[in-house]
């Protein structure tokens, strides 16, 4: 083929594509990021047109950095120097006046600024402002940086009869007096300083179905929906108070997301009869009480997923409700007894950041929760993540007692870590010959993570999967490789030798995924599936 003939072809296929209606090249240029985006409106006078009106801007200064080490995924501070901010402004004061002189409708405006100082509120605001008149769906700004000012979001912003996405990490919500956002249906807010009583006006007058918190800490009270007092009746709306019927406004609301940073009080006040569409509820870091999470679980009618992260004040906690299909429990190291009886649950998750040997050692203090399930099916894919510190003989015969008494865990995920090099790990397994638990119990999947911190010899590392395959026979056994990771060799020659000897019951193991033993000191860290045969 002759070059002017394959320089025809690309022609050709340059047009074809160029031919392409306007709304793809949107969705083309939208995958990209701006400077991206600008760099191929040089392609031709269809595409510049396309990506002069363009409905999504997303200005991140990450695309604007000079060279530098690779981003690892985390803001420096340290690339952003004055030249590649000043270029990065210029360029959005460039995009917004082309916006605002053509008219051009703005579907998402997302804007991302890793300072924030009082000289920049005057651009921001005005950028906003075009947003607005722009018809704007879908607001996200962002201030990076922890130690530099909150940006106040600008009255007119709430004037925006077509903003249906709300999202601000790091800014300041006043109490204004106008409010039109009638079409709001996601309010997401990270770091901000909230007014209660600008909230709960968005909350009483948008049609929200998502609301998320994270870190906002001057939020103090707080009713998820607002209804009014009754005219007839002065009863408040709350936990374990009826509302006259006439009164009741039946909430869009399906999702709810609270993360606390800070120890605050629980703020939130929730009319469960008014909420018949929360599907969704996530809960971290927060001081909500037994009662709360019984309210919740058992008064909403289609509540599907619920996640109770880090709530300390968590002790006897029962759960009923015939709608939840997905229960995570993490990190409620207070939690002394847990009663489940949800007859439609398909995903349970218990999570322990505290070392289960502890338990052993004291009775009195049992820091695995009595966990009672009361009626859920044996289909649920249930899921236990378990912090192992100084594993011995009673710490497996304990790990055995739990899992067959509760009946409902098919995934084990377990941490070995916080041991000093030089450890020599050891099992009686005599003694363990001797108990009469039953059975071994039976596991789909085992999970060891860490292991290429573990600082253990060949005899430790045998000793542990004595134990652990005495208290519990996984069908898999999952296991992290990397660098010079010479647990995951170690462990592969231990289990060869126990599918060779006789004596054990380990028949086969078959490793999965890997085609050369050379990939087990792959540098990144990837994950070998031994499939083992009892």
């Amino acid at each position: 083929m002759t070059g002017d003939k394959l320089s025809k072809d690309r022609m050709e296929l340059v047009d074809r594509i160029s031919e392409l209606p306007e709304f793809i090249l949107h969705i083309i240029l939208s995958s990209l990021d701006m400077k991206e985006a600008c760099r191929a409106s040089v392609l031709s006078k269809k595409w510049h047109a396309a990506w002069s009106s363009i409905p999504v801007l997303d200005f991140q200064p990450q695309h604007f950095k000079k060279a530098g080490p690779p981003n690892s995924g985390k803001f420096d501070e340290d690339f952003y120097d004055i030249y590649t901010l000043g270029s990065y402004t210029a360029f959005i004061i460039t995009t917004m006046e082309r916006y605002s002189s053509q008219k051009h409708g703005i579907r998402k405006f997302c804007l991302e600024f890793p300072l924030f100082d009082a000289s920049l509120e005057p651009l921001i605001d005005k950028w906003i402002g075009i947003a607005v008149q722009n018809k704007v769906e879908e607001f996200n700004i962002t201030i990076v940086v922890e130690e530099s000012l909150d940006y106040t979001l600008p009255e007119f912003l709430f004037c925006a009869r077509s903003l249906k996405f709300l999202r601000g990490d790091k800014v300041v919500m006043p109490n204004y007096p106008t409010m039109k956002l009638f079409c709001l249906e996601k309010l997401l807010l990270t770091r901000a300083t909230i007014d209660d009583d600008m909230l709960q006006r968005i909350i009483s007058s948008c049609p929200l179905i998502a609301l998320e918190f994270r870190g906002c800490a001057a939020l103090k009270s707080i009713s998820v929906p607002f209804i009014k007092k009754s005219h007839k009746d002065d009863v408040a709306e709350d936990f374990g108070t009826r509302t006259p019927q006439s009164n009741n406004r039946i909430s869009t609301l399906e999702k709810f997301f609270y993360l606390n940073y800070f120890q605050c009080p629980w703020p939130w006040h929730m009319n469960i009869a008014a909420l018949r569409n929360l599907r969704k509820v996530e809960i971290t870091s927060a001081d909500i009480t037994d009662d709360v999470v019984f309210e919740l679980a058992s008064g909403l009618s289609v509540l599907e997923k619920l996640v109770l992260n880090k709530c300390v004040l968590l002790k006897s906690v029962k759960i009923s409700s015939i709608s939840l299909r997905n229960f995570n429990v993490v990190g409620c190291h207070m939690l002394e007894k847990l009663t489940i009886d949800a007859p439609n649950l398909t995903m349970f998750r218990l999570y322990s950041e505290l070392n289960f040997a502890q338990s052993i050692t004291n009775v009195s203090t049992e820091l695995m929760p009595a966990l009672s399930i009361v009626n859920v099916p044996d289909s649920c894919d249930g899921d236990l993540f378990v912090w192992v510190v100084d594993p011995c003989t009673e710490w497996f015969v304990k790990l055995q007692e739990f899992l067959v008494g509760t009946k409902i865990f098919k995934v084990i995920e377990m941490t070995l870590s916080g041991l000093e090099s030089g450890y020599q790990m050891e099992v009686d397994e005599d003694h363990l010959r001797k108990i009469n638990i039953g059975a071994p119990y039976k596991l789909r999947e085992i999970k060891l993570y860490d292991t290429c911190n573990w600082d253990l010899d060949e005899s430790s590392i045998t000793a542990f999967l004595d134990g652990l395959f005495w208290s519990c026979r996984p069908d898999v056994l999952v296991i992290p490789t990397g660098f010079q990771n010479t647990a995951v060799q170690l462990i592969l020659i231990i289990l060869k030798e126990k599918e060779q000897c006789w004596k054990d019951p380990l028949k086969s193991v078959e490793v999965e995924g890997f085609e050369s033993p050379e990939l087990l000191s792959y540098p990144y860290e990837l994950e070998i599936k031994l499939r083992l045969s009892w």
